[in-house]
């Protein structure tokens, strides 16, 4: 049998009541040179029994308990076939020629090592939810391009900073050079982590502005939870830490300390959130702090970008694509 061309990859947690519309979706695909793969959290509802009586064509591995985000994509990565490897959030509905675009995006410009599309919300009318992510060293994290903007806004391609997991496309090669989805992040912002990696390493996102994906933000994850909210504490640190150069490293810690004394006052004064300080802040941060040097020295080799070469991609994370497309690879090239 030949290779497909593009592996899909859609990691699922008891999401029985998304999986039908999802791969309805894919299944109209004007592109059909592609494998599914879906990877099971560990559901506890009828997603294993959904996926083996409807949708026979889809590959399945079976996780025996909720691994979290990155581990489950990574398992899905790992057993993937194609050179071209999508990522995509269970709880979304793609255009029918969704797929196409994203693949001729990446066809048409192989200098980009990954690319992300369109995400609208799902409810009219249709806003949008993520035009690329963009990074903030004074913010301290990741955001989502044009969050909220109408539909018609971001309607050209565009360099981005990184792409949404939640509906991107990857080449094989840039996970072969920077590695895959860093599993001690569980959930929360593992694709920021793996944008600023990327592009530290040298390599570039695309936005492709006519790819489209509906996406029901905020049915798998409930960003008002405390765990969560814990998570994307800890794991900011490790985003910078792991991956910033020395320089903006330098910057971003003294914006983060300033953040992080005006939190730790503002708990101090609210009982609820002396409880929330003790119970949630402090573990995540002796965690963040445990793992914190081991990660940077394991990142170290792929910091091929200084601070002065990074820090224009950080100010201008949208820039607009003019150039006739290259054949040199940016990653290549960079090294």
């Amino acid at each position: 049998m030949t290779r497909p061309v593009v592996s899909i990859v859609i990691p699922n947690w008891n999401g029985a009541h998304h999986l039908p519309e999802c791969l309805d979706s894919l299944a109209g695909q004007t592109w059909h040179d592609a494998e599914v793969i879906v990877v099971d959290n560990g559901s506890s509802d009828s997603s294993l029994a959904l996926l083996e009586s409807d949708y026979d064509h889809v590959q399945v591995i079976a996780l025996e308990s909720n691994c979290g985000f990155s581990s489950a994509v990574n398992a899905g990565i790992r057993q993937s076939q194609a050179d071209l490897i999508v990522l995509l959030n269970n709880d979304t509905r793609a255009d029918p020629d969704w797929l196409e675009r994203m693949v001729i995006g990446m066809e048409r410009f192989p200098q980009a090592s990954f690319a992300a599309c369109k995400m609208l919300h799902y409810d009219p009318p249709h806003r949008i939810d993520s035009a690329g992510d963009r990074y903030s060293i004074l913010a301290g994290t990741g955001a989502n391009r044009g969050l909220g903007e109408p539909a018609e806004s971001c309607s050209e391609n565009a360099w981005v900073f990184g792409a949404c997991a939640g509906a991107a496309i990857y080449r094989r090669s840039l996970f072969e050079d920077i590695g895959l989805f860093d599993e001690d992040f569980f959930l929360v912002f593992e694709d920021v982590d793996l944008d600023l990696r990327a592009q530290v390493a040298g390599h570039r996102c695309l936005y492709i502005a006519d790819a489209v994906v509906y996406h029901k933000r905020g049915a798998s994850t409930d960003n008002a939870d405390m765990e969560v909210i814990s998570r994307s504490w800890r794991n900011t640190i490790w985003i910078a830490g792991k991956n910033l150069p020395p320089l903006l490293l330098m910057v971003w810690t003294m914006s983060f300390s300033v953040r992080t004394i005006r939190q730790l006052l503002m708990s101090l004064l609210s009982r609820d959130r002396r409880q929330d300080l003790v119970t949630w802040y402090l573990p995540a941060f002796r965690s963040a702090l445990a793992l914190l040097s081991v990660k940077r020295r394991q990142t170290r080799h792929l910091r091929r970008k200084n601070s002065l070469r990074l820090l224009p991609i950080l100010l201008h994370p949208s820039r607009p694509v003019t150039a006739t497309p290259s054949r040199e690879r940016v990653s290549e090239s960079t090294r």
